[in-house]
């Protein structure tokens, strides 16, 4: 203990007399008479004996026995039984649709109240205010502020969130069934009467704002924004972009008339599975709670014609960037299309998973990328082809060329679906439908899908037995149909002064003209000049998908 308090006392002697007054130096001493020394020893010590040296053992290179097993790829398990659960469909009084599938397995309660509405109902110059407003009402409510909210909820670990969309917005709620009263109880606080606090409004549209800037130096994002303006047009609903001007422009009262004129019963769709009968439901939703709610949800706009596309090649700049994002698309089959699963099996060979043949190229093979992807995505009106992923920037060329002619090859069937692509991207299909559905909020989500695109809701019980029944012909009629490499147009986001290589005899070597190493922008003007993937030239956009003259 004393040796502790010492040490500090120590140095705070040595502080002080480092920076006190210089001591005065003492007279030199009197000289002494010499001391007779005594004579050195002529043969010194020997020195001590070294420690041994420690033998350490060389790497051995790693080998693995020969087995059989080794020769064969691994099967997957064998199907086990799935029974999906049985969906019941009932209206309310206030008008809104029900869909309920009960499981009663497990003490919980997902639901989720949708609206028509979201991202394409935004008022031009107000981009954003779906996604803000309906943000907003996860505020807090009138009673409860944002704080006393969020520790509500957290008593009875439960949780109550709004949301928006492209064209559907919506509040949802997931509670423990011994807590769904005092949880519902909030849940009718949210939809009826949100805080909307003007401090709430101005620190998320800061955050928001912020997002934004980093947002614009981030490659993959800066795709995201671009591709909707691409593919239909600044002025379509599906190509307006939210800026940094439409977020400031955004107020409190505009979010108020929104809640007002969306946040209706009738037409609204509610989702609900767990530990539920439909009798209850009737009691919380038709009850005293929600009494007095009434109105129609708003129509959506229509929608018009895409634009025509402004070039062949889009580029964005962002010097510095250590990748490219790089994406090929086009407009593809709608959701509810008679051939949806020979499309989707397609996809998947084409680029749906790690063994699919845009990955097994770009990343496998030639290391240009972590994860490269292919598929369709689809909203009610649109069904879009993205081909794509973060390249590294010097490869960026050079991946290009490699997913245009993966697409072209599986569309014109100069490289067909093989017997081993079609029995993996079916067993995958079917043996990852039950992880589907292993959830609550899952469930909720797979069956939400099906009135979304106007499916049946018997869908997935005759999922697994379709799939089984895609052929390989069918996957080359789908993909002659619906693949369209013509067409594509190549989103660029990247550095445009990274010099680029190009693959020759396995090696990546620099792309050169003239003696001279071309940087990306370089090459993409050279790509449009020659009309590599079709007519149309090159459009430099910037982060807001709007043209640099």
């Amino acid at each position: 203990m004393n040796r502790l308090v010492a040490a500090p006392l120590v140095l705070i002697h040595l502080v002080v007399a480092a920076c006190g007054p210089r001591p005065t130096p003492a007279p030199p001493a009197a000289p002494t008479a010499p001391v007779a020394v005594a004579p050195a020893d002529p043969t010194p010590p020997s020195p001590p004996e070294p420690p041994p040296v420690t033998q350490i053992a060389q790497p051995q290179e790693l080998t693995f026995p020969d087995e059989p097993f080794r020769a064969e790829q691994p099967r997957p398990a064998a199907e086990r039984p799935f029974k999906l659960p049985r969906v019941q469909t009932f209206k309310l009084k206030s008008g809104i649709a029900v869909y309920l599938v009960e499981q009663h397995t497990l003490p919980v309660v997902s639901l989720d109240l949708t609206f028509d509405g979201g991202a394409i109902a935004d008022p031009a110059g107000k981009e954003g205010l779906a996604s803000v407003c309906m943000a907003m009402m996860s505020e807090g409510t009138v009673r409860l502020d944002k704080l006393a909210f969020s520790e509500a909820l957290a008593d009875v670990a439960s949780s109550v969130g709004a949301y928006a969309g492209t064209d559907t917005q919506g509040v949802s709620m997931s509670s423990l069934s011994k807590h769904l009263d005092v949880t519902f109880e909030l849940f009718v606080e949210t939809l009826r009467t949100p805080g909307f606090r003007e401090a709430d409004l101005e620190r998320m549209i800061k955050r928001r704002l912020e997002g934004l800037k980093q947002a614009k130096g981030n490659p993959e994002a800066v795709a995201g924004r671009v591709a909707g303006p691409v593919l239909y047009g600044l002025e379509h609903p599906y190509g307006r972009v939210v800026t940094e001007a439409s977020l400031q422009a955004i107020t409190l009262d505009d979010c108020k008339a929104y809640h007002a004129a969306h946040i209706r019963p009738a037409g609204a769709r509610l989702f609900v599975v767990g530990d539920l009968t439909a009798a209850q439901i009737r009691a919380r939703f038709d009850g005293p709670a929600l009494a007095g709610w009434s109105g129609k949800v708003p129509t959506l706009p229509r929608m018009r014609k895409p634009a025509r596309p402004a070039a062949r090649i889009y580029f964005v700049d962002i010097p510095g960037a250590a990748q490219s994002q790089v994406s090929l698309t086009h407009f593809g089959p709608l959701r509810n299309a008679p051939d949806h699963l020979a499309t989707q099996v397609m996809a998947a060979i084409l680029g749906g998973g790690f063994t699919s043949r845009v990955n097994m190229n770009l990343r496998e093979d030639k290391g240009y990328t972590y994860g490269a992807r292919a598929g369709f995505s689809h909203t009610r009106q649109y069904g879009v082809l993205s081909a794509g992923g973060s390249i590294r920037s010097d490869a960026t060329y050079q991946a290009l060329l490699e997913l245009h002619r993966e697409l072209r090859e599986l569309e014109q069937g100069v490289v067909p679906a093989s017997a081993v692509e079609l029995e993996r991207e079916r067993a995958s299909a079917v043996l990852g439908l039950a992880s589907r559905f292993a959830t609550a909020s899952a469930s909720l989500g797979m069956f939400r899908s099906l009135v979304y695109y106007g499916l049946p809701l018997d869908y997935w019980t005759s999922y697994t037995a379709r799939v089984e029944k895609v052929t390989a012909a069918q996957v080359k009629a789908a993909a002659k149909k619906h693949l369209r490499s013509a067409d594509a147009l190549i989103v660029v986001v990247g550095d445009g002064k990274a010099p680029l290589v190009v693959r020759r005899d396995g090696k990546d070597v620099p792309l050169e003209q003239d003696g001279r190493q071309l940087t990306l922008r370089e090459a993409l003007d050279r790509l449009a000049a020659e009309a590599t993937f079709g007519p149309g030239g090159l459009l430099v956009l910037d982060a807001d998908g709007r043209p640099l003259t």
